[in-house]
């Protein structure tokens, strides 16, 4: 029997995507602005994937909230996204979104798993490695490539942890699988508001089909539980999601995301 109710890991997991957002908005160096129920956060590249805008006070009119987000970033003509929580009925905002323009993108599932996962043995020559303070290079050098799938331009990826100290914190951990000592796939776990939240799974195109990142993302898991969290969640990619569910994750509700595309070649202070 789960010991938590749909109701709260569906609460606890927005507020756990929520705090991730945050912290990769600081580890960018970027700007949070939270006023009015709406969260609005600047990264330091045009890119949307930086800058993304959260309505978490759902009695917040929704063209106000979407009209908040465009303000934010129209001076400096950023790409940027407003991502619909789980908990919050999207419809509201979707609509306001479209009304101006903005575009669909996913809705990925909320999944959740209640228990520690069975470890996965990886092929030989191959080995996971807790990363820490000094292996951005190799996180980042993974995750470069692997979001390059989903047409997200290296420069962006690499900008969210250039200056990142994520490595070292003591609510996240970060496990990296090695093919021949070569960095080839990752995963980060967030603990925030007494879950954890992975995400950053990702797998080098020359290592896919080896599971690679499955068995980093069961490691992060189960460093979590470790922890004491009676929950984890994550947000599946299309690529991810039968992986996901197959080692046992469930699906409660979605995200849904829409991107405002900008005018990605202004950058801040520019003419």
């Amino acid at each position: 029997m789960s010991c938590v109710d749909d109701a709260l890991k569906i609460r606890l997991g927005d507020l756990n995507f929520t705090e991730s957002l945050r912290e990769q908005t600081r580890a960018a160096g970027g700007e949070i602005v939270e006023t009015d129920g709406v969260v609005l956060m600047r990264g330091c590249h045009p890119h949307p994937m930086h800058n993304n805008a959260v309505r978490v006070d759902p009695s917040v009119s929704p063209v106000r909230a979407v009209e908040a987000a465009r303000a934010f970033y129209r001076d400096s003509g950023y790409g940027f996204i407003v991502a619909c929580l789980n908990g919050h009925s999207s419809d509201d905002i979707a609509a306001a979104c479209e009304d101006v323009g903005m575009v669909s993108l996913v809705a990925p599932p909320a999944m959740f798993v209640e228990k520690r996962l069975p470890e996965m043995d990886v092929p030989a020559g191959c080995s996971l490695e807790l990363l820490g303070p000094g292996d951005e290079a190799d996180f980042i050098a993974v995750s470069c490539r692997a979001w390059a799938t989903y047409a997200i331009p290296t420069d962006a990826v690499a900008a969210i942890f250039a200056k990142s100290e994520l490595l070292g914190a003591a609510h996240i951990r970060v496990v990296a699988a090695y093919d021949d000592g070569v960095p080839s796939a990752v995963a980060l776990v967030l603990l925030s508001h007494g879950i954890g939240g992975v995400y950053w799974v990702g797998t080098v195109p020359s290592a896919r089909g080896r599971g690679l990142g499955e068995a980093c993302t069961r490691a992060v898991t189960n460093l979590a539980f470790d922890a004491g969290v009676p929950l984890v969640t994550l947000q599946a990619s299309p690529m991810g999601d039968p992986i996901y569910r197959r080692m046992g994750f469930e699906s409660i509700g979605s995200y849904r995301l829409f991107v405002d595309g900008g005018r990605p070649t202004r950058t801040v202070g520019s003419p």
